[in-house]
Parts: structure tokens; C-alpha cells; sequence
């Protein structure tokens, strides 16, 4: 792009006009000045004769950067264009604007200084003379200037977390601070970089004093309500949206909504929401935005030009998650063929203005070096990964005939994640499998022997109790495809032991969502014992529902070891039910 480009609306420019705008870029003005009065003479003789607002956007060496025609709004610096410094700085930039009508500058115009995090804007008021210039053109000259910068706010986003669930605190919009009126003789005596120097010092203490851990991602979480989902079932899915976002390393600083009857197809919401989103990213020196739903390629590109950091969706979350969580030879290489599914049709563009290589969510995994690789490169790598899902699948088929052959009954324990599968398994065998209050805390099946009553005899008998990876609502396909060999194990289990946690408020949709991804299986699974966990943290009205709809369920608590002599009974029951009816 030339460096004398002149940007916004040039319909109708002479060619004279259009060359007075560049030489506009020839001009400088002393460092610590906002503006000189002949540069601002300058240019509200130039938007007189042109009879359009002008914007001259200048560096702190007192350097033209960028020339345009319009409003502040119209003519503003792309947001990706823009240094990332964080809500402790400032961009270094500041506009100088002039506008034909002597009035307040706008809330647009603020709104784009906010958006900019500007080093100030500059209004001037321009009225004409009355007199013509010997080209023909009217004359004019500045009649007030008006003085804005951003002020540090102390009232921020931030996000508590009560009971698992993530609420939002009162959110004020971005502070700014409007002069009076004044004259373009007193406002060419401001010292600019007195001022510039002092907010940022104020913006510093404001971020040092939030505590803010600039290691982690600084996340605006965006959530869309549609006529398909109701309320509750919204806040549900976006309250778990903040503990993916939590489990995957990042920090929750807002979350936003819009309720549109369908998704906008190139943003998903609407302009003036993905102007909020990049006005609250910038005011809270956010790095990372994500929605609720899944995001196509041209979405995330359109979104991140508007709004200036990286977007991600859900899935990009959970397959975050799975690279973290990866710990076997088997559970890494379905990760990285997830991964590399996923971001194959989302490659153009990437590594532009932009790298997918740094750290952060969305960004780590085995895959995560192929990302910007050419598209046939990636594609063979598929390949040979599903060559190697399959003979991983084939492998695991051996071992559960070799079960079958020595006629042990299989267990399959399945659930919502963070149902408390894996803790479950180590109560019942002392597997010592990892546990954490996360989401998607391990992935990789774990198969231990358990002896439990023989549901005819009085005597015991031995099963095999696997723990499967966590279900969650509408678990991403490139999972599914991926780690088919492990949801295998369920297929293939004689019965299965479907748990819940009973204290979470979405309880009944877990259990909807879990049913929904086993009929989704291509072979009917065995029969399945639902058993509620986490009793001990449940009210005596959840649990009175409970026993009120699934009266034949078991009640336990596996971290506290209550229940289990009970489970182990219907253990041996279930078994044999599964076992005699085959």
C-alpha cells in the first residue's frame, strides 16, 4: 500500500483535492504538541473545499500515518492493524478530526477512539469565511476544538464463580473525558505528551492493581440466543462455556449475549454487537474472544478483521483441552488428528496478520506446527494418523475378544465430564487413575478388574470396569470420527454404567445430553444402570427428584465412599442381566 494512500470516501474528489490530502503526509508537527494551528488551519481548509469531514491520524514523533475522508468512524485504523499493547497502554496514535457542523463530538466518534484506544482525539469545529480560494474553493478556519482521551476506569468485567456457574458483575462502558470548547490557540499549548504519559501511568495502576495474570488468555466470552433454545438451557450451555474456558487456562473477564432470531451469517451477530465485543475487548485488554457455537471459516475471519484478537469457538476450546490432556502415544496422536481435521478448511488466512504458532488457547497440540503448512502436507498427515487410529482401533478389538474369549463381563462407566468417572473407578479399584475438578481431566481409557457379588450365587465373580472419556453437549464431530476407537469401548462393554452428577443444576440435560450421543453410536450399547454421584453435595430437594424420576437408580458419593457396597451389588446384578440376555 502506498504510503500516501488516502482512505474513506474519495466519490467526487478532483484530482487537486485528492493531492492536498497527500500532501497532508509530508506535514510534522512537534512532538509534545497536539497540534500546531497551521496544521489545523490546513486541514479545516481542505474539508471546507471538499465539503467533507477530514482525519489526519498522527504517531507520538508528530508523523501523518494515515489520511482519510469521513467521520472518525468511517476512516478509523483497522483494529488488526493496530500495536496490541494491552489495557495498560495506549496505541500511540491520535486522530485529529474536523467536522462541518459546530456541535460535541459524537458518541460514535468516541466510541472509535475507545475502540482505537487512541492517544486523544481532536475535534475541530471549522466554519468558512465566506471568501474564495483563487481554485475555486471556499475557504475555512477553526472555530473550536474539542479535546477527548480515554480515562481508566474503576468498575471492570469481572466473573465470580458460584456453585460452577460463571455470573457477570456490573459492567460500565469505557470512561472518556471531553473537554470544554476551546480555542485552537489554547489547545496548541496542551502538552501532549504530559499527557499521554500521565494515563498511561493511571492505566498501568489500574491493571497492576487487578491482579491480572498476563500468562493466561484474557477472555470475552459471547454467547447467541435463538429461538431454539430456551433460557435455562442457554445459561446452562454458556456457564459451561467459562468452565471449558477455565479448564483450558483462561480467564473469564465478561461474558456477552445477543438474542437474534438467526445467526448473522458472516459475524453471527449483528454490526452494532461486534462493535460492543471489540469495545469491551479493548477496554478490558482482552486477548482472546469466544463463542458459544461452532464458527466457519469466513466467521472467524470476518470477526477477527472487526474486532482485532484471535476468535475461537467451542470446539476449538475442547480440542484445546484434549491437547493439554493427552497423555498416552494413543490419546496424543487422536488429539493431533482432531486438531488437523479441524483447522484444515481454516487455513486460509492464517499466519498473516496473525500467527496460530503462539501459546494460548486454541493454539497447543501435537497438531499445532502443521497448522500453517500447506494444505497436501496436512492431508497426507490425516492420513497416515487415520491409518494409525485404525490399527490402534484394530488393536483394542484383538484385546476385547481376548476378554470375551475368557467370558469376563465388561463395564463400560459413562457420563457427563466431570461427572466423576475416574474418581468412581478409584473407589471401586484403586486404580489411582488422575482425578480434578475439571473438565475433560483425563482421556484415555482405563480397564480394571473388580469382584463383585454373583447376582444368583452366593458367591463373587470378577468384571472388567473401564472408564470411558466424558460426554459433553454436542460433542464436536472431529471427536467423535477421532476417538471412535475409544468410544469403542463402550459399544463393545456388556453394560454400562451411566453416571451423573447430581449436584450440578443441568443434571436432567446431561443426562439428556449423554443418551442423545450414545443412540448417535453405530453399534446399540448393553444395558445401563444409572447411578447419581455426588450426593453429599446435592439439596434434599434435587435428590428427592432424583428418586422421584429414576427410582431404580443407585445413590452414591464416590469421593466420600458412600454407596459403593450397594453399587457393587447391582454391579453383579447388572452383569448378569447383560450376560443371560445376550
Amino acid at each position: 500500500m502506498p504510503i500516501e494512500t488516502i482512505f474513506g470516501n474519495l466519490q467526487g474528489l478532483k484530482h487537486s483535492q485528492q493531492k492536498q490530502l497527500q500532501r497532508l503526509y509530508h506535514q510534522r508537527i512537534p512532538g509534545d504538541s497536539l497540534t500546531t494551528p497551521e496544521f489545523a488551519q490546513r486541514l479545516a481548509a481542505i474539508s471546507t473545499e471538499i465539503n467533507q469531514p477530514v482525519c489526519a491520524y498522527l504517531n507520538r514523533r508528530g508523523q501523518v500515518i494515515r489520511v482519510g475522508v469521513g467521520t472518525v468512524r468511517k476512516t478509523q485504523i483497522p483494529l488488526m492493524e493496530l500495536p496490541r499493547y494491552g489495557a495498560e497502554r495506549l496505541s500511540g496514535i491520535r486522530c485529529i478530526a474536523t467536522q462541518l457542523k459546530p456541535e460535541h463530538p459524537s458518541d460514535e466518534a468516541l466510541t472509535a477512539m475507545a475502540l482505537q484506544r487512541l492517544d486523544a482525539l481532536i475535534v475541530l469545529n471549522i466554519t468558512g469565511t465566506g471568501f474564495k480560494r483563487r481554485g475555486g474553493g471556499a475557504t475555512g478556519y477553526v472555530k473550536e476544538a474539542y479535546l477527548a482521551h480515554l480515562t481508566p476506569q474503576d468498575a471492570h468485567a469481572l466473573i465470580t464463580r458460584t456453585n460452577s456457574q460463571f455470573t457477570t458483575s456490573d459492567y460500565s462502558s469505557p470512561c472518556w473525558s471531553v473537554s470544554p470548547a476551546m480555542s485552537l490557540d489554547a489547545l496548541s499549548k496542551q502538552d501532549f505528551l504530559d499527557l499521554v504519559e500521565g494515563l498511561e501511568e493511571e492505566f498501568q495502576r489500574e491493571f497492576v492493581a487487578k491482579e491480572v495474570d498476563t500468562d493466561r488468555d484474557r477472555v470475552v466470552i459471547v454467547g447467541v440466543v435463538t429461538q431454539d433454545k430456551s433460557s435455562q438451557q442457554f445459561n446452562d450451555t454458556l456457564a459451561e462455556l467459562g468452565r471449558l474456558v477455565d479448564t483450558a487456562g483462561g480467564i473469564v473477564l465478561q461474558m456477552m449475549q445477543q438474542k437474534r432470531s438467526r445467526i448473522h451469517p458472516q459475524t453471527v451477530v449483528g454490526e452494532g454487537k461486534v462493535q460492543e465485543i471489540a469495545l469491551s475487548v479493548q477496554t478490558l485488554g482482552a486477548n482472546l474472544v469466544v463463542f458459544d457455537r461452532d464458527l466457519s471459516p469466513a466467521q472467524v475471519r470476518n470477526l477477527e478483521a472487526q474486532i482485532g484478537v484471535r476468535v475461537v469457538d467451542r470446539t476449538e476450546v475442547i480440542l484445546d483441552i484434549f491437547a493439554q490432556r493427552a497423555r498416552s502415544g494413543a490419546g496424543k496422536l487422536q488429539v493431533e488428528l482432531a486438531q488437523l481435521e479441524y483447522m484444515l478448511p481454516r487455513l486460509t488466512g492464517r499466519g498473516q496478520a496473525m500467527s496460530r504458532l503462539g501459546g494460548g488457547i486454541g493454539t497447543r497440540g501435537p497438531g499445532e506446527t502443521k497448522l500453517e503448512t500447506e494444505r497436501r502436507a496436512i492431508s497426507r498427515r490425516i492420513s497416515r494418523l487415520q491409518k494409525e487410529v485404525n490399527q490402534l482401533q484394530a488393536h483394542r478389538e484383538r484385546l476385547r475378544q481376548r476378554r470375551q474369549h475368557r467370558e469376563v463381563p465388561t463395564i463400560a462407566i459413562v457420563g457427563y465430564t466431570n461427572a466423576g468417572k475416574s474418581t468412581l473407578l478409584n473407589a471401586l479399584t484403586n486404580a489411582e487413575v488422575y482425578t480434578a475438578d475439571q473438565l475433560f481431566a483425563t482421556l484415555d481409557p482405563t480397564t480394571r478388574r473388580l469382584v463383585v457379588p454373583h447376582a444368583v450365587t452366593e458367591e463373587t465373580q470378577e468384571i472388567l470396569v473401564t472408564d470411558t472419556v466424558g460426554f459433553i453437549h454436542e460433542l464436536p464431530g472431529a471427536l467423535m470420527d477421532s476417538f471412535r476407537a475409544t468410544l469403542e469401548e463402550v459399544t463393545e462393554a456388556d453394560a454400562l454404567v451411566h453416571l451423573v452428577d447430581l449436584s450440578h443444576p443441568a443434571w436432567l440435560s446431561h443426562i439428556r445430553s449423554v443418551r442423545d450421543i450414545l443412540a448417535q453410536m453405530p453399534v446399540t450399547p448393553g444395558p445401563a444402570l444409572v447411578v447419581f454421584n455426588k450426593i453429599d453435595q446435592a439439596n434434599s430437594e434435587t435428590l428427592a427428584l432424583a428418586r422421584e424420576e429414576y427410582p431404580m437408580a443407585v445413590f452414591i458419593s464416590a469421593h466420600q465412599r458412600l454407596g459403593l457396597e450397594t453399587l457393587r451389588e447391582r454391579l453383579g446384578q447388572l452383569v448378569q442381566y447383560a450376560t443371560t440376555s445376550r
